[in-house]
């Protein structure tokens, strides 16, 4: 197998459930039969407790606090990087997701932010960033990104689902990728278990004992964003102007919402595996990976075989991928797929800093 190309990149992800912050040290080789990847190691940062409090609440800041959290993440991000990164082999990027604070694809914008110009200072490697506001601008909804990384890198499954604080899924349809949001969910999960004094439901051990409640089930189908056509993507905002007020307005008990939401997405994902007759192998990544019962509950109304890989892969697939997709910008390669977020064209996307 001759090599093209080899390149150390670190991958950095900070996703809508604020688990924390994900590292994803790897290796991307280009080979004549495709791209290869080596993961070399990883680690997840756990955010400070005022940090989590305040990403979670910066949808509601003014412009100047957005700007103050972005350059207090920045250096939390170059100080996560720069203990991440001390005795290792340097990579030639740096390429961070930042963290999303505004999605909204139909009013035009978009925002992560993540100070990455006080990253690339700081660590005196090259940095990408900002891989959605290219897409947005050209009609699309600026998501999802990842499956350009499942298709060149995950191309033996028929599938990948990822459950993390949203659910999303990618996969070949009539010769094309598809790929688009599902509906919310650690987003909901952790929120329920929260108010059970517990930060997730570990092993879903909470929901085991909740009831399900079929009369929320029944509300829970009938939400406008799952008649959308693909591409459609989610946000925070959705889940605080729709879910919240129907959820957690106290008429259901948190154990009973956790039981009923697992239920709910297992037909959700149903729904959409069978309308794009997908079969086959899913690969499982994301924290929900971990969550027993949601486990149970989507495998009961799906024909399709479930494939957990390695803990590190679960965790890190996401952080992985948005490596490859700084790697791809740094090469000047494509790394949107139009046919996935609905712009006009497939592009390079993310802009670069190297100040070095």
């Amino acid at each position: 197998m001759s090599t093209r190309g080899s390149w150390r990149v670190l991958g950095m992800m900070s996703g809508s459930s604020l688990d924390g912050l994900d590292l994803c040290l790897a290796t991307f080789a280009e080979t004549e039969t495709g791209w290869t990847y080596t993961l070399e190691s990883s680690e997840t940062v756990v955010y400070p407790v005022f940090l989590q409090q305040q990403l979670a609440t910066a949808h509601q800041l003014s412009g100047l606090g957005l700007m103050q959290l972005d350059a207090a993440l920045g250096q939390f991000f170059s100080a996560a990087a720069a203990g991440f990164l001390r005795g290792k082999l340097a990579p030639v990027l740096v390429s961070t997701h930042g963290h999303t604070i505004f999605h909204r694809p139909e009013g035009g914008f978009t925002t992560q932010i993540g100070g990455a110009p006080q990253m690339a200072a700081r660590l005196k490697l090259p940095v990408a960033y900002d891989f959605r506001s290219a897409d947005v601008g050209l009609g699309g909804q600026g998501a999802p990104l990842v499956p350009v990384g499942d298709a060149l890198l995950f191309s033996e499954y028929a599938a990948c689902l990822n459950l993390g604080g949203i659910a999303n899924i990618s996969f070949q349809y009539q010769k094309k990728r598809i790929a688009y949001d599902l509906a919310c969910c650690n987003m909901v999960l952790n929120t329920a278990s929260e108010q059970l004094g517990h930060a997730y439901d570990a092993g879903g051990e909470l929901a085991r004992v909740g009831q399900i409640n079929y009369e929320l089930l029944e509300q829970l189908s009938s939400i406008p964003f799952y008649k959308l056509a693909a591409p459609r993507s989610l946000g925070r905002e959705h889940f605080e102007a729709a879910l919240k007020p129907l959820l957690f307005s106290g008429q259901y008990q948190p154990q009973d919402i956790l039981a009923t939401w697992c239920v709910h997405l297992g037909a959700i994902l149903s729904q959409e595996l069978q309308k794009h007759q997908v079969t086959g192998d899913l690969l499982i990544t994301g924290g929900g990976a971990y969550n027993t019962f949601l486990m149970e509950k989507l495998k009961n109304q799906s024909i399709n075989r479930f494939i957990l890989p390695e803990s590190q892969l679960i965790e890190q697939k996401e952080a992985l991928i948005f490596g490859f997709l700084g790697l791809l910008r740094y090469l000047r390669r494509p790394n949107v797929l139009s046919e996935v977020t609905g712009g006009s064209s497939s592009h390079c996307a993310g802009a670069l800093i190297e100040l070095f």
